[in-house]
């Protein structure tokens, strides 16, 4: 029971629901709806934020059921009517997938906030930008950041649509596997749960974990965005680089080295991230091949969802602590940004401009380069929407900082 002792908030809410669809049915009475509410809401006062108790129960839902039934008597022997575990299960998982994808949308609102106020503070801090890991255009450390808030508020948004997806159907009345003979009003158990109504197909409803999949499709595609953040900080961390003044409550000293600190927070992010990425490849071997209606595998889901979610919620909270107290030699960036002839673009795009044909200005700009002759760098000359011109740098990020006013 111990690995699913986190979904005893949800198991309790739906409990609470299903008693109302009970009473409205006529198979519980007002007084025995009163005595169930009453043991219902004991339990939660007793159990809810406390450590997972011994017990001889098959799982949760059975010791709940069981301890109901002590609290409220034979009242309590009905509270299995008309459903099954496969429904509660599917319910319960559902209500915490909602309510996970939550908690990591606001933390995904956290980042594009932190990363876009260094945007604003960063952004006329000149910088290389790199393609195929070579210098190759003039930025600024502030366009990098608005990298991983435009990043970060994209996932948001569908992490978002998905949530109103995952609150139009209710699983919760499915049965076993194809509803029940009892007419339960499965519209009054949606309600109380903040569905929009049953869902359509019982088969489905007990069959898919759907939700799960997108949830953890969500998580892995943050990490990946995570794990790239940490793939940065420590390519500017290198020695021949510079550019970062490393945070050291981040990091370590060597323990025999006294010339070197450990960047560990974002070495152990970088680490921390594949975990989360591997468990969306296993659930998607986990239901592979499942036929349809309920099977144990599904009861493998659970641990796996719990823990992602935890190590997700987890990073990115370290990463927005983490870039709030980053800081940059700006000197050292100054010097690499004179390196690689990375003026080379716009120096040919002035070319153009001036009515030299596109391909005639990149032949006499490589020809330039060619003799060693390198370019000023001017960022304020980038035009188009979206570029590293640090006045659009600001622009852009300002605009993510007013959509989060809006959304609080």
């Amino acid at each position: 029971m111990e690995e699913d002792w986190f979904l005893l908030p949800f198991e309790l809410r739906l409990q609470r629901a299903h008693v109302v669809a009970l009473h409205a049915a006529g198979i519980v009475s007002s007084t025995e709806k009163t005595a169930l509410d009453a043991a219902l809401n004991g339990i939660e006062a007793d159990f809810v934020g406390s450590p997972c108790p011994e017990t001889p129960a098959e799982d949760i839902h059975t010791w709940l059921e069981t301890l109901v039934t002590e609290k409220a008597g034979d009242a309590g022997k009905k509270l299995h009517t008309a459903r099954s575990r496969n429904d509660q299960v599917a319910t319960l998982l559902k209500l915490y997938v909602i309510e996970a994808a939550t908690k990591l949308g606001n933390q995904l609102q956290s980042l594009v906030r932190a990363f876009s106020e260094q945007a604003i503070e960063w952004s006329n801090v000149v910088a290389p930008m790199q393609t195929h890991a070579q210098f190759a255009a003039p930025g600024s450390m502030g366009f990098w950041a608005l990298r991983y808030a435009a990043a970060f508020r994209a996932a948001r948004r569908i992490l978002c649509s998905m949530i109103d997806a995952w609150r139009e159907e209710c699983p919760l009345g499915s049965g076993a596997v194809a509803g029940s003979s009892i007419p339960i009003d499965r519209n009054i158990q949606a309600a109380e749960l903040g569905f929009a109504g049953p869902s359509l197909n019982a088969l489905y409803s007990t069959t898919s974990r759907d939700e799960i999949l997108q949830l953890l499709s969500m998580c892995s595609q943050v990490a990946l965005h995570l794990q790239s953040l940490a793939a940065d900080v420590l390519a500017f961390c290198q020695t021949p680089f510079g550019w970062v003044r490393y945070p050291m409550a981040f990091g370590t000293g060597s323990s025999m080295m006294p010339n070197k600190a450990n960047p560990d927070a974002m070495e152990l992010l970088r680490g921390r991230c594949c975990t989360v990425e591997s468990a969306y490849v296993e659930m998607l071997f986990l239901i592979k091949g499942t036929p349809s209606g309920y099977n144990r595998d599904l009861q493998q889901c659970k641990p796996l969802l719990h823990r992602t979610v935890e190590e997700s919620l987890s990073m990115t909270c370290l990463a927005a602590d983490f870039i709030g107290a980053l800081s940059f030699n700006d000197e050292r960036l100054r010097e690499a940004a004179r390196a690689g002839a990375i003026g080379a673009t716009l120096a040919m795009e002035a070319l153009v401009l001036d009515g030299t044909p596109l391909r005639d200005a990149h032949r006499q700009v490589s020809d330039a380069l060619s003799k060693g002759d390198d370019n000023a760098l001017a960022i304020e000359r980038y035009q188009t929407i979206g570029s590293a011109q640090p006045g659009e740098t600001r622009r852009v990020a300002e605009r993510f900082l007013s959509e989060l006013e809006q959304n609080a």
